[in-house]
């Protein structure tokens, strides 16, 4: 137990190390763009994420889903 303790830790530093790092980096190119009066850019990874985001948005079927699973159904409102 003690070994798996030991070396979680520091590899749960190093993730937060390398996430810091990595947003850090990704705020100041933001700033400078925008300074730059150009637009932002994300790397490609980020815009895989970020369009899966708006597309699941768009998605009602899926809204209405999680709405009538946590409220119950709309006749009994």
């Amino acid at each position: 137990m003690t070994i798996i303790l030991s070396l979680c830790i520091p590899l749960t530093a190093f993730v937060v190390g390398f996430l810091v790092l990595k947003s850090v980096q990704l705020g100041l190119r933001w700033q400078i763009q925008t300074a730059k009066q150009e637009q932002p850019t994300m790397e490609a990874p980020l815009q895989a994420v970020a369009e899966s985001i708006v597309e699941s948005r768009q998605d009602k079927g899926i809204t209405d889903l999680m709405d009538e699973w946590v409220n119950g159904p709309k006749e009994s409102r």
